[in-house]
């Protein structure tokens, strides 16, 4: 991580501490601060539900925390589903899949600059899942910087199949649209 960096982290950090409701993270060398939506906050509880009721253990789930990518900034996912026996810091090669929830509408933060980051460092599955257009896409088997792409409609259920031999059915027909 370059002195930039570094001083980016700290500031968002800083920044995170005197702002509450929203999720500050470093995006593609800026600080992006996220206000965080009753939506949002049932997605997420939603996402780690159907993890819970698939078999993950509660230690094996985080909702926003740091998840280390040496050289890079580090990602705050909303949802990650850990290997078993991750322990902290959390790296990215602890983690089986990561799931955000989209706050910004047209925002490349999940479409483009994350993936891209998750998909170089070999996150085998990534959901985004997108309250504005009432979709999911599920993002598997990464190689070369890219990853496989099945779009989902809410009301559809969206399965993970991890590479621990897991599977999380995610039911997405209560998940809630923003308007």
């Amino acid at each position: 991580m370059s002195v930039q960096d570094d001083i980016l982290r700290q500031t968002a950090e800083r920044a995170a501490a005197q702002f509450e409701g929203f999720k500050t993270e470093v995006v593609g060398g800026q600080i992006v601060m996220t206000p965080r939506s009753d939506i949002q906050s049932w997605t997420i509880r939603r996402a780690q539900n159907a993890a819970e009721a698939s078999g993950i253990a509660e230690e094996r789930l985080l909702s926003d925390v740091l998840i280390q990518f040496p050289g890079e900034p580090p990602r705050v996912p909303d949802v990650t589903i850990l290997e078993d026996g991750a322990k902290e810091p959390y790296s990215y090669d602890d983690v089986l899949a990561a799931v955000e929830i989209v706050s910004a509408e047209d925002d490349d933060n999940d479409y483009v600059i994350k993936l891209k980051q998750y998909a170089r460092f070999g996150i085998p599955t990534y959901l985004i899942i997108d309250p504005f257009r009432g979709q999911c896409t599920l993002l598997t088997r990464p190689k070369g910087g890219t990853y496989s792409r099945d779009d989902y409609a809410y009301g559809e259920t969206v399965t993970l199949h991890l590479t621990d031999g897991s599977e999380v059915d995610v039911p997405t027909d209560k998940f809630k649209r923003k308007h």
